[in-house]
C-alpha cells in the first residue's frame, strides 16, 4: 500500500575521496554497517546518514557515480557499498550514468546489483517505484540531440520524474518530456518552475554535498528543497511549496541550520564583488532560485514555438550573456543549439 507521503532524496556527482579507489570486491562482501565508523568510509557514511536523516522512502542517483572530475575514476565499489547499505535497509533506489561513468566501472555496478530487489539501473527506461513513474535520461542520451529527441518522441506517456545527467545547453529540451519534475546532475544548483514542470539541478564538490528532498504528498501540496551541506554542522536549505512555485509565488528566504538567514532576493540583486571575501563567497547562492535561467527558458520556448513575447518577457538580445550561474552566462552556442532552425 502506497503511503500518503513519500520522501524522495536526489543525489548526484558523488565526488568520492581519492583513497576509495582502493576498495576491493572482497571488502564489499565482508562489509557491515558498523564499519562505516572507520575514517576511510567517511564519504560513504556522509551520504548514508543524509539518506537516513531525511527518512528516505526512495533515492534517485543522477549520474557521475563511479567517477568524477576531481578524483578520477574507479569508485565502483564505493557506490556499490552505498547501494548495498540501502538494499539491506529495503530502501528503493534507481540510478543513471553520467559523463564520468566509464563502462568498465559502471558495468561492474550493474552486474553487482542484478540480483538486488530494491535497486535498478534505469538509463533509457521508464520504471515505476512506490507508485511513481521515473524516466532515466543518462548523459550519452542528453548529449545527442537526435537520441534525446527520439526518447522524447518514444516516451509520450506522463511520468512523475525525469532523472537526467545533462549539459546546461540541452536542459531546455528536457521540458518537452511529459513530466511533473526534472532532476538533473552534472552542473549547477538550481530550483525553478517552467511550463508546469518543477526543475532541480544538482552538483557536488570535494567539500560540499548538495542534494534534493521532495516530500511528495497525496492530500496536500508537495514540498521541495535543495540542501547544501557544507559540513556536519552547517546546512543551507531552500524550500518551496510546489503549488506556489508553479504559480510563480516564491519563498525568497534561505535557511541555515533551519533558521532564516539570507534573503535570496537581496542576494540576486547584489553585485558579485559584494558576495566574495577572502577567497570565500556565496556567489553560487545568488542563482539558486533560477530567476535569470527561468526567464531565458521562457523566451526561447516562445520563440521556438512562434508564441508572442509579453511585455514582462526578456528579448533574445537580453538573454544573450545573461548570467545563470556564478560562472556561466547564456551563450550563443546555447541559443543556437535550441533556436538554430528558428533563427536561420
Amino acid at each position: 500500500m502506497i503511503s500518503e507521503t513519500t520522501n524522495i532524496i536526489i543525489l548526484s556527482d558523488l565526488n568520492w575521496q581519492a583513497h576509495l579507489r582502493g576498495l576491493t570486491k572482497e571488502e564489499v562482501m565482508s562489509f557491515t554497517e558498523q564499519d562505516l565508523m572507520v575514517d576511510r568510509y567517511e564519504r560513504i557514511r556522509r551520504y548514508y546518514e543524509i539518506i537516513l536523516e531525511e527518512k528516505a522512502d526512495l533515492v534517485l542517483f543522477a549520474g557521475d557515480l563511479t567517477g568524477d572530475g576531481f578524483c578520477g575514476r574507479g569508485f565502483q565499489y564505493a557506490f556499490i557499498l552505498l547501494l548495498s547499505l540501502l538494499e539491506q535497509r529495503c530502501i528503493p533506489s534507481v540510478f543513471i550514468s553520467g559523463n564520468h561513468d566509464p563502462d568498465e566501472h559502471y558495468d561492474v555496478v550493474k552486474e553487482w546489483i542484478s540480483g538486488y530487489q530494491y535497486t535498478q539501473e534505469i538509463s533509457g527506461k521508464i520504471v515505476t517505484v512506490l507508485g511513481h513513474k521515473i524516466l532515466g535520461v543518462n548523459y550519452v542520451c542528453s548529449k545527442s540531440k537526435r537520441s534525446l529527441q527520439s526518447l522524447i518522441t518514444e516516451s509520450s506517456e506522463k511520468v512523475d520524474f525525469v532523472l537526467a545527467h545533462s549539459q546546461i545547453k540541452r536542459r531546455i529540451r528536457h521540458f518537452d518530456f511529459n513530466c511533473s519534475y526534472i532532476f538533473t546532475g552534472h552542473y549547477d544548483r538550481k530550483l525553478l518552475a517552467h511550463r508546469n514542470t518543477v526543475f532541480m539541478a544538482l552538483d557536488n564538490d570535494s567539500e560540499e554535498v548538495s542534494y534534493g528532498v521532495l516530500n511528495k504528498q497525496e492530500r496536500a501540496a508537495d514540498e521541495i528543497t535543495i540542501k547544501i551541506q557544507q559540513s556536519s554542522e552547517v546546512t543551507f536549505s531552500y524550500c518551496e511549496n510546489v503549488h506556489k512555485l508553479l504559480a510563480g509565488q516564491r519563498n525568497s528566504v534561505l535557511l541555515v541550520n533551519g533558521r532564516p538567514t539570507f534573503d535570496l532576493m537581496k542576494l540576486e540583486n547584489a553585485s558579485d564583488e559584494s558576495l566574495s571575501r577572502d577567497g570565500e563567497h556565496y556567489l553560487y547562492l545568488k542563482y539558486l532560485r533560477g530567476v535569470n535561467y527561468g526567464c531565458s527558458l521562457d523566451t526561447m520556448h516562445k520563440l521556438a514555438n512562434n508564441l508572442p513575447l509579453e511585455f514582462s518577457d526578456l528579448s533574445l538580445n537580453q538573454i544573450h550573456h545573461l548570467p545563470i550561474t556564478a560562472s556561466y552566462k547564456i551563450s550563443e552556442s546555447m541559443i543556437e543549439d535550441y533556436l538554430g532552425d528558428v533563427l536561420d
